[in-house]
């Protein structure tokens, strides 16, 4: 047996020694009884938080009322399959406002909990029981739509709606329904999505003109202060100015001087070496315009890019990524299906037990290199989800989903052993991601005390995506990407570390090792040539986003 064929087998042992413990784990630890209990911080929410995402009323004890645990759905499993007596067409459109309803208090629970500075909100379970209902909620939804198409009461067409690709349903020739018979249950994300994404765009614009506003202002109280003339006499600069009709200052080629006390305009030492004075009138006319331009320029200034705080600094050194593969893109809706990490050092070498190890990875022409602890793991999806499969995720990722189900395949939102190992591992050092706000957002709703860490400071957050867009002048707009390709598959070929006649693979490990050697190759070549963290603008330390707690003073009174 060759060396290569010796590590693969050791890699696959690892992993199904993994897998083993990892389902006596789940089958020991499987308790959803937390997903009650989490009600019971209503409470601690319903204080601070009275009004959802799209600013309506949060009626709590609705929210009290639904059955988290065991489904809070009105279908009943039978109702789910093709045939069935309940009317499918009802059931969907009770369902769909249910998750309306939920998923606009879902979203704004994040920065609900972020900005509770005074610690009212104990713990993130709610948000996270929320999500856990309406993953199964979801699945119900994508049954009764697979009823109706089986039945011919329509068919479905995916369509991207600006920001977001929705299922449309459509009548059927000599169907039952009529195009209009099948508004009342469409689906609503598309419009409810790029609603608040229009009001979050005007609320920007709103805070930049009152910006603007307020620094015009500061620019008018400061004339007044310093004597513009159309504040008058009285309201003007000091008593013994020139801008007091009384006033005995010498006049040159007949016009006023204001004095020195006041700094706004030339004093009477500027007036001698010049021989002649700007006109007061005249003076503050261009000085007003003057400052008009200022705020007018600082107010159109392009705003910094908001990833810049994911930036890496000068100082990081020990980091694990990590990617994850999901059957959806929304993390209260999708599960999470697989998960690859693996450690890197950006400048010592790896540790010594870890040199020489090396690590069988899916493409085979990929070499471990400088990683080293090297994951993978595998999970599931509600049996529900299973039947309604993912074509897509299949073509993407080659992970049919619809085997993934039974003990082999625990589902991450019921699995307290893996969350508590993974949350071990993203809080010992900073973790990286491309586009990691995605990571992100599913470990807020599915790892159990990542949100609490993440409020503590306790969690960094490295990602590659800015290093690309703002560091690699390989980065080109074009018109499929206006800000350049900066997708992980373009980042790590022009990093060398994909070729170029292959493509990412779409699975967490083999991604997350692209990712980490892409980024060592540009740090590296940043550092070399005094840019990125090294130039001006870099930051020390280890960089990365991270919440930081300033420690409240307690004056005496």
């Amino acid at each position: 047996m060759d060396s290569s064929s010796e590590n693969q087998n050791n890699n696959t042992n690892d992993n199904t020694n993994d897998i083993e413990q990892r389902i006596e784990r789940s089958a020991a630890a499987l308790d959803r009884s937390w997903v009650t209990r989490a009600k019971d911080t209503i409470g601690q929410w319903a204080y601070i938080m009275l009004r959802d995402a799209d600013d309506h009323d949060i009626d709590w004890d609705w929210v009290r009322g639904l059955d988290l645990e065991h489904g809070i759905g009105v279908a009943e499993p039978a109702d789910l399959e093709p045939g069935a007596a309940s009317n499918a067409h009802d059931l969907l459109k009770e369902d769909l406002a249910i998750r309306d309803r939920l998923e606009a208090i879902i979203a704004k629970m994040s920065m609900t909990f972020m900005r509770d500075f005074d610690r009212r909100i104990k713990t993130y379970e709610l948000p996270r029981a929320l999500a856990y209902a309406d993953r199964r909620l979801t699945d119900q939804i994508d049954l009764l739509r697979d009823r109706g198409v089986a039945e011919g009461l329509w068919t479905i067409t995916d369509e991207e709606r600006e920001r977001v690709t929705v299922p449309v349903l459509h009548a059927v020739e000599n169907g039952p329904f009529t195009d209009d018979d099948l508004a009342d249950i469409q689906d609503h994300t598309a419009e409810i999505v790029n609603t608040r994404a229009e009001k979050r765009k005007a609320d920007r614009e709103k805070r930049e003109a009152a910006r603007h506003e307020k620094q015009m202002a500061l620019f008018e109280a400061d004339e007044k202060h310093y004597g513009s003339i159309e504040a008058g006499p009285d309201e003007s600069a000091p008593a013994d100015s020139s801008s007091d009709a009384n006033s005995a200052d010498d006049l040159v080629e007949g016009q006023q001087i204001i004095n020195d006390d006041n700094p706004a305009v030339p004093g009477t030492e500027q007036v001698n070496a010049d021989e002649t004075a700007v006109p007061e009138a005249r003076f503050e006319r261009s000085r007003h315009s003057a400052a008009q331009h200022v705020a007018a320029h600082t107010a159109a200034a392009p705003k910094d890019y908001w990833r810049e705080a994911y930036l890496p600094g000068r100082d990081v050194d020990k980091v694990m990524g990590i990617d994850l593969e999901t059957n959806g893109t929304e993390p209260y809706r999708a599960y999470i299906i697989d998960v690859g990490f693996e450690y890197m050092n950006m400048k010592s070498p790896r540790p010594a037990e870890a040199a020489g190890s090396t690590y069988a990875y899916d493409k085979d022409y990929y070499e471990s290199g400088d990683a080293y602890d090297q994951h993978r793991f595998s999970f599931g999806v509600t049996p529900e989800a299973a039947k309604h499969g993912n074509a897509f995720i299949i073509q993407l990722t080659g992970i049919d989903i619809s085997q993934r189900t039974g003990s082999e395949f625990p589902l991450l939102d019921e699995d307290p052993a893996a969350q508590a190992d993974l949350l071990k591992r993203l809080t010992a050092q900073p973790f990286v991601a491309h586009m990691a706000t995605f990571e992100h957002s599913f470990f807020m709703l599915n790892v159990a005390g990542y949100a609490e860490a993440y409020r503590n400071g306790h969690v960094t957050i490295i990602d590659t995506l800015p290093m690309s867009r703002l560091w690699d002048e390989g980065s080109v707009p074009c018109e499929g990407h206006p800000d350049g390709d900066n997708t992980l598959d373009a980042y790590a070929k022009r990093q060398g570390a994909l070729r170029e006649d292959d493509a990412e693979r779409h699975l967490g490990l083999e991604d997350t090792h692209i990712m980490l050697l892409a980024m060592k190759h540009h740090l590296t070549a940043l550092k070399a040539e005094a840019r990125g963290p090294w130039g001006p603008g870099g930051k020390a330390g280890i960089g990365g986003k991270r919440i930081i707690n300033y420690r409240r003073h307690n004056w005496r009174r």
